[in-house]
Formats: structure tokens, C-alpha cells, sequence
């Protein structure tokens, strides 16, 4: 956990500033069309432009220019990230601002210390941290259960998983330990299926009969 959060919420936090705010509406799309959520969030991104200083402004300029320059692999791994912050509750996004401010206060051979056992890691387990430390924390006994997930499964299953129980989010590596790989995708599809209200229950059931 602690890798993830002095290293990968500093990212979350410098994409904010070189992709969220840097524009406020994308063109041609009329205000009225967009969904209430992204209206607040836009004008939120707004407000926050207003209140920077000239000199906040110039910064952030500046880094919305390293950021258009740098090459199209890693500004799309880089919104990925991003997506990936933005879509965390309130407080795991607090908990990672926190975390961002106390990773630049570091001095920098510890920095990238840091940075090289992030990056040694399993590609799968990088991306579980990225979805914020509750379910980082749980991603090594998890991430086969959602490694091959198909595309339309993604927001769902990510949804049931941030809404689910810590001992329901644990009944589920249990169940996915024990499934053989071959029914791994039958599994994940019959929970998805189930109401949410009932799906703690559901798993509570399988794995404690």
C-alpha cells in the first residue's frame, strides 16, 4: 500500500493538473446534452481555475505543455491513471492527495526508489493499486478473478467492488482462490447478475454454507 501511495497518487494528482482542468467543456458538445455529473464536475474544474493565482496559471500552462508533448503510449497510460483517481471515493482521494504531498517531500534517491518497486512490479498488480489502496490492498488475491474481464463487465464489476462489504470484497478472493481458472469467468458473471443489495449475502453463502 504504501508504495502505491507515495508513488502512484502522485501521479493521480499531476494528471489532474495536466489533463482535468486544463480544458472545461470538449468543443462542440452542448452544455445541456451532458449528464448532471460531469456538469459538476466540470464546473468545478472551472472554479478552481479561477481561483489560481497568474503564477499557479503559468505553472499549469507549462505542464499541460510537457504534457501534450510527451509520446501518445504514455499520455494514454497516464489517463488511464487518471480515470482511474477520479473514479476512487471522496475520502481514497484524500487519503491519495495526502499521500501525493508527503512522496514530493521525500528526498529524491528514496523518490525513485520508491518509483523502481512500483514499477517492478506485476503489470497486474500496478493496476490494481491504481484503483486506490482499499482495493490495492486486496488486487494480488482478486486480480484473476478480472484479468480477462470483458470491456462492458469493467464499470460494473469495479462499481460492485467499491460498494461491497470488506468482508464481502474478502469472501470473493476466497471464492476466487478456489474456483478453477475455466469457471473464473462464470463466477464473476453470476455475481454481477445477482442485485446489489443481495450480493454480499450471495457470497457470504458460498463460501460459509
Amino acid at each position: 500500500m504504501r508504495i502505491f501511495e507515495r508513488r502512484g497518487v502522485a501521479v493521480g494528482t499531476l494528471l489532474w493538473l495536466l489533463t482535468g482542468a486544463a480544458l472545461a467543456l470538449p468543443a462542440g458538445v452542448p452544455w445541456n446534452t451532458l449528464p448532471e455529473a460531469d456538469r459538476e464536475r466540470l464546473t468545478a474544474r472551472v472554479a478552481r481555475l479561477d481561483a489560481m493565482s497568474p503564477a499557479e496559471r503559468a505553472a499549469l500552462t507549462a505542464r499541460a505543455t510537457a504534457w501534450h508533448a510527451a509520446p501518445a503510449a504514455e499520455r494514454a497510460q497516464q489517463r488511464l491513471a487518471f480515470d482511474a483517481v477520479e473514479a476512487m471515493p471522496h475520502a481514497e482521494r484524500m487519503r491519495l492527495q495526502q499521500a501525493a504531498e508527503h512522496f514530493a517531500d521525500l528526498p529524491e534517491d528514496e523518490r525513485k526508489a520508491l518509483r523502481l518497486q512500483f514499477e517492478q512490479l506485476d503489470l497486474g498488480l500496478q493496476r490494481g493499486w491504481r484503483l486506490g489502496p482499499a482495493l490495492g490492498a486486496e488486487w494480488p488475491g482478486l486480480h484473476a478473478l478480472f484479468a480477462a474481464m470483458p470491456v462492458e463487465q469493467h464499470a460494473p464489476a469495479m462499481l460492485a467492488l467499491r460498494t461491497a462489504s470488506p468482508q464481502a470484497r474478502a469472501d470473493l478472493v476466497v471464492l476466487a482462490q478456489r474456483t478453477p481458472p475455466h469457471e473464473r469467468e462464470a463466477l464473476r458473471s453470476a455475481w454481477l447478475a445477482v442485485p446489489a443489495d443481495a450480493r454480499d449475502a450471495w457470497l457470504r453463502a458460498r463460501v460459509a454454507p
